[in-house]
């Protein structure tokens, strides 16, 4: 059986070729044994609508998830979440900032250092 990083992976690239079945099947085991980088990837595809219904509460709490386990990409994507809302997120500043910073704090950092200030 192939380790959880490469599954990942894998379906990182199924949902990059819009594979969307098939990023699903191999993200299923992976959420159900609380793989941080499956927890985010999920929680993406929810924040974006591509392969579920977009929703937005799916969203955070799959990536709340994923940040509790140590995923900073989770952060950053919460950070954007809240900074510019979603059908049923309201825009919220503060958590914006606090989870941008909280990304940058944990090594996934994808701007300038004045955007996570």
């Amino acid at each position: 059986m192939k380790n959880s990083e490469s599954q990942v992976i894998e379906a990182n690239n199924a949902l990059t070729k819009k594979e969307y079945e098939k990023a699903l099947k191999l993200l299923e085991p992976l959420v159900k044994n609380e793989i941080p980088g499956a927890l985010g990837l999920l929680g993406v595809m929810y924040q974006l609508g591509e392969g579920v219904p977009l929703n937005g509460e799916k969203a955070v709490e799959l990536l709340t998830r994923a940040v509790e386990l140590g995923d900073g990409t989770a952060a950053h994507n919460l950070g954007t979440i809240y900074s510019g809302g979603l059908p049923d997120i309201e825009k919220n500043y503060e958590k914006s900032k606090m989870y941008y910073r909280k990304a940058k704090e944990m090594g996934a950092q994808f701007a300038p250092d004045e955007f996570y200030e």
